[in-house]
């Protein structure tokens, strides 16, 4: 399948560099031209594979964390939302109410009820425990302006300030060693068991011998043959919202051992995406003000109203994959409006003829979209119908792209992975993007940046036990 990526992919690349500072002098590196040994070979070195790190060298294991990537940060570098917490001293203070059991109730209607209960438990449970981790490592949080469950920065990106502050944390141990520009390409195993992994470096390939191995190479952000092939109806995505290294490593080399996989299906794309940002989807929905999409034809193609799931096959299955996202005035003054004419740069005019060619599209075939819109006009059995009548009129060209691996390797408390039989693999554990059975269908923004520290230090804990 062509495989084209977002512009976003180079930039963040740029970004990331700058933002993290990470060059081979500033970690400990020294890679070898033989094989090594270690107690704990972590493999990825966003913000799960940081926490796992720090805690297996914190429990004096000797540890050895790699990554692909020329910089440390993973998909934690670029997020910009927050993080999900119960029962915090933030919210007690704040006046606001989210319990260890409304963590859990959230959790699970968010996830249709698919989410292994034992696992999003534990998470709620700890989650306030793994905030208290991070304040002790110098970030600072508030609460967010209207949502109980998410703590966000004081002040700075939220991302690039985590990824900074596991990296100091991390060179204070000596017992912990950094590689980057370092692939792994298999496990190895031996008598059934995990003992390391091939890896391939600026020196060659070699092998790393370790009584365990932890996985936390993310997710299928920028692996949409993946994604298709576990579910077809979104192998028209063409976009990605993921940094680049985001290409299914770790849930590759596992399923080749035997390890099993949950909730594959429930990849979260997202339908409107441009490059840099993906538009909220309320700007063609919100009851009377609602835009619409149209095609390169420049006609409309599906309700927009639609569940976002639902829309992304239909943007897909387009001529080029691609939508153009139109609204006017009413909707540009908007939060949400506002958010992607700025963000999305989006393109501006007097009148829906000079936007359809500032556009690209036949102006006379969007005259006459527009027009049957504003008469109520409707085939695909939209919800609400909305006007677009209000200059200066505002278009977009935006695609699919993915955003966040919902399913992964399956696992279980003591985060070991599991195999087809829903017996541990002995040696592996996993945290991260890489695991599935903590989101089902639906995500809480913030649970996956607490699940990396809840069972990241749960992962670095059990790898050194074992």
């Amino acid at each position: 399948m062509k495989k084209k990526s977002l512009a976003i992919s180079l930039a963040l690349v740029l970004i990331l560099t700058v933002l993290v500072g990470c060059t081979q002098n500033e970690v400990k590196v020294d890679t070898p031209d033989k094989a090594t040994e270690v107690d704990v070979l972590v493999i990825g070195g966003g913000g799960a594979g940081l926490v796992s790190a720090i805690t297996a060298a914190e429990k004096g294991a000797n540890v050895l964390l790699i990554e692909k990537m020329p910089m440390l940060g993973g998909n934690t570098m670029i997020s910009a939302t927050g993080l999900t917490a119960s029962d915090t001293k933030i919210q007690e203070e704040a006046g606001v109410t989210f319990t260890v059991q409304d963590h859990i109730d959230r959790t699970m209607k968010e996830g249709k009820d698919l989410p292994n209960l034992e696992l999003v438990t534990i998470l709620a449970e700890n989650s306030n425990a793994g905030l208290e981790w991070l304040l002790s490592l110098g970030l600072e949080y508030k609460m967010h302006a209207t949502e109980a469950w998410t703590l966000v920065p004081v002040e700075g990106h939220f991302g690039s300030l985590m990824i900074a502050a596991y990296r100091k944390e991390a060179e204070k141990y000596d017992n912990l060693e950094i590689r980057l520009n370092t692939k792994a390409t298999e496990l190895v195993m031996e008598d059934g068991k995990v003992v390391g992994a091939k890896v391939e470096g600026k020196d060659g390939e070699y092998t790393v011998k370790a009584n365990a191995v932890i996985l936390a190479t993310g997710g299928l952000g920028n692996a949409p043959d993946v994604i298709a092939e576990y579910n077809p109806k979104y192998g028209g995505g063409t976009g990605t919202m993921s940094t680049a290294g985001a290409t299914g490593d770790g849930i590759k080399m596992a399923t080749a051992i035997g390890a099993d996989v949950v909730d594959m299906e429930h990849h979260m794309m997202r339908p409107l995406a441009t490059p840099g940002y993906w538009i909220r989807e309320t700007v063609v929905s919100d009851e009377e003000i609602g835009g619409i999409l149209v095609n390169k034809s420049a006609v409309r193609f599906t309700d927009e109203t639609a569940h976002r799931w639902d829309m992304v096959p239909e943007v897909a299955k387009q001529d080029g994959g691609v939508a153009y996202v139109i609204f006017d005035a009413d909707v540009a003054e908007t939060g949400n409006g506002k958010a992607a004419i700025d963000k999305a740069k989006m393109i501006s005019a007097d009148t829906i003829e000079e936007l359809a060619t500032k556009l690209g599209l036949d102006p006379a075939a969007l005259v006459a979209t527009v027009e049957a819109y504003n008469n109520g006009e409707d085939e695909f059995g939209r919800k609400t119908m909305g006007k677009v009548t209000a200059a200066p009129f505002y278009g977009v060209q935006a695609e699919v792209a993915s955003h966040f691996t919902m399913g992964g390797l399956a696992f279980n408390k003591n985060t070991e992975i599991l195999d087809t039989n829903g017996n541990p693999i002995p040696g592996l554990y996993g945290v991260g993007e890489v695991l599935g059975g903590l989101y089902g269908a639906g995500r809480v923004y913030g649970n996956d940046t607490m699940g990396n520290v809840v069972f990241g230090k749960i992962a670095g804990e059990n790898a050194v036990g074992k």
